[in-house]
């Protein structure tokens, strides 16, 4: 999966969770991505869980 594909996956997801585009723009995504490998390193997480 490229870049872009990640990213748009992750903005669809956040979206359908209730997310809006300005919430998702203002977050600092390298920070929830470095939360979310650390909750997928202590526990067997699916993606569909996470988002």
């Amino acid at each position: 999966m490229d870049p872009q594909d990640f990213i748009d996956l992750f903005y669809l997801a956040l979206l359908d969770k209730g997310w809006t585009l300005p919430e998702i723009d203002e977050m600092d995504i390298m920070y929830y991505l470095q939360l979310l490998t650390r909750k997928m390193k202590s526990e067997k997480v699916y993606i569909d869980d996470v988002l």
